[in-house]
């Protein structure tokens, strides 16, 4: 008998064991997701300011006092040439 309560007894322990693994595994799951969507949106983010930060580049080398302020003219020259370009097809 006292082997049968051994056995009891482990089986109960086992049990209890599984249970919390369950639940950690559950909480560790719900981090996961957190941290995914918190990775999403700070990518998110990140695109956003490198947008930002390329047009405050152009507007930077727009102005008149900017070394660079040739070059982004002929940039936007080429820009809007392909895009005329671009437009002269679609119209076609």
């Amino acid at each position: 008998m006292n082997e049968l309560q051994q056995i009891e007894q482990n089986v109960s322990r086992l049990l209890t064991a599984y249970e919390q693994s369950r639940r950690d595994n559950e909480a560790l799951q719900q981090q996961v997701s957190e941290k995914d969507e918190e990775i999403f949106n700070l990518r998110t983010e990140l695109k956003q300011l490198q947008s930002e930060h390329r047009t405050l580049q152009t507007a930077h080398a727009l102005t008149v006092d900017s070394p660079n302020r040739l070059k982004a003219k002929r940039q936007l020259q080429s820009i809007i040439a392909d895009i005329d370009k671009t437009i002269d097809i679609l119209k076609r």
